[in-house]
């Protein structure tokens, strides 16, 4: 943990020569669709936590702090609160966090404010959408000096080190980071955010979310995290555990998520972390998403001493969409083992979720109904603890589809309606799904899937054990209150 001793060396590097860093996540503009959930940015105060042993550092969430504006009048005034955020702070280096697409505007309007404030300050920009798409930030007024390609440590750590003899750059800068290796972790140093969780979060936060590994080896095609080193990376089982405690009692959380891109990868780190886990009791609940191939019977016994909810990302049981989507190579094998490791959660009372994408390009009726066929063989079993969710195709920029959109217009008749749907000042997250994904499903029939799965929404209710049913409706469907059962002991 970090107290007393956090606090005397950032007093001791704001006295001394080191350069301030204001780490900021800009918020996102017209983009309500992407949902209501606010949550603390974890992998923003890991980046902090870093650069933290070497220089002063603030941590902003503008969209906590100011908000997420959705219209010309909310922007304006969005924009009044960030002048006046920048007004009352020290920096030499503004590092604008442009974690997705959704930022990016945001990310545009919060660096010419600090570029009007001060046009001497270094102004910073990495994320997955720099990641992606450099050439947005390249701008002729050199709005940006730096653009971080990958993860941002070592690259924010080197022009940090390189300020007081670099100075400014006469023009924009793209630099690629160095990998950052398992060797260079430290914990979560949540003594920066001190302050701004006593500001916002006074009662606590009820779920937090956290980061305990890095890297995917998978190459999904709607994906942006490929663009990122694939080697996996993680705390130590017993420093991840130490961290979920840390995190779970500072701020009396009733549930702790781990959102690592590929949980649990390694079998030996995952089944430690677990047993460590059950030995520990811990009395928050726990949710992460991992892939079902990786769970075993060890795995699923062990974690029916927890309470969790465990979620895959299926996405399909479409055989050549699984295939489009290059989640495996073997769909049947794919399919059979999600039925097996389902079948022995619900068995042993283990909450989980599968996740599905529809409209995917390449989606087609008969695609559709080959998934349907399969969650409707799933629904036919009772007492289960499985629970569906679904979502529409957000066409990213950076992920492999979107870089042979072109064989998906000439193969499918697939249609990206939206554009650069993150360049707009209107609704972004309507103009990200705005796809029609085959000649098949165009116009109106493009909601098919929406129609088919709603019509499946009793079957699914009738499915789940009552436990889960009223999991199920108290966290992801409300309107499933309604329902008698939902109101029994």
């Amino acid at each position: 943990m970090y107290t007393s001793s956090w606090a005397e060396r950032s007093r001791r590097l704001r006295n001394s020569s080191s350069p301030s860093i204001l780490l900021a996540y800009p918020s996102a503009l017209y983009a309500a669709g992407w949902g209501t959930r606010l949550e603390l940015k974890t992998s923003q105060l890991l980046l902090a936590s870093y650069l933290a042993q070497y220089f002063p550092v603030e941590f902003a969430d503008f969209e906590i702090s100011i908000g997420a504006p959705n219209s010309p009048s909310q922007v304006r005034r969005f924009e009044r609160k960030v002048k006046k955020y920048l007004a009352g702070r020290k920096f030499d280096i503004l590092a604008l966090s442009c974690w997705a697409s959704l930022s990016y505007t945001a990310t545009l309007r919060v660096a010419r404010i600090c570029r009007e404030m001060y046009p001497d300050r270094l102004i910073v920009v990495g994320g997955y959408h720099p990641t992606a798409c450099a050439e947005d930030f390249l701008l002729p007024e050199n709005l940006f000096d730096y653009i971080i390609i990958g993860e941002g440590e070592n690259a924010l750590k080197g022009i940090a080190d390189g300020l007081s003899t670099m100075g400014r750059p006469s023009e924009t800068k793209i630099v690629k980071s160095d990998v950052f290796k398992n060797e260079q972790f430290v914990g979560f140093n949540w003594d920066i955010v001190e302050s701004f969780m006593q500001e916002h979060y006074p009662e606590g936060l009820p779920n937090i979310y956290l980061y305990l590994s890095r890297g995917c080896p998978f190459n999904c095609s709607f994906c942006m995290e490929p663009l990122k080193d694939r080697s996996w990376r993680a705390f130590s089982p017993e420093k991840s555990v130490e961290e979920m405690f840390i995190a779970a009692e500072r701020f009396n959380s009733i549930g702790v998520a781990i959102c690592d891109a590929c949980f649990g990868k390694s079998a030996k780190w995952r089944k430690e972390l677990i047993k460590r886990l059950v030995d520990a009791k811990p009395d928050f609940w726990i949710v992460l998403e991992t892939r079902h191939e990786y769970l075993d019977q060890e795995d699923i016994e062990n974690t029916s001493k927890l309470k969790m909810e465990i979620q895959f990302g299926l996405e399909s049981a479409s055989p050549e969409m699984l295939l489009l989507m290059r989640k495996c190579k073997n769909p049947g094998l794919y399919l059979d083992k999600f039925r097996q490791v389902s079948n022995m959660l619900s068995d042993h009372g283990i909450l989980h979720r599968a996740n599905l994408i529809f409209n995917h390009p390449g989606e087609t009726q008969k695609s559709l109904e080959e998934t349907f066929r399969f969650l409707d063989n799933e629904l036919t079993r009772k007492d289960r603890y499985l629970m569906w969710a679904s979502a529409e195709y957000m066409h990213f920029p950076g992920c492999e589809l979107y870089s042979n959109m072109d064989f998906f217009k000439e193969r499918f008749g697939s249609k990206f309606k939206g554009g650069e749907w993150w360049k707009i000042e209107e609704d972004q997250f309507g103009a990200s799904i705005a796809n029609e994904p085959s000649a098949d499903l165009s116009g109106e029939r493009a909601n098919l899937w929406h129609v088919m799965f709603s019509e499946r929404d009793e079957a699914m209710k009738a499915a789940l054990a009552p436990q889960a049913f009223k999991f199920a409706a108290a966290k992801y469907f409300p309107d499933w209150k309604n329902d008698p059962r939902y109101r029994q002991n």
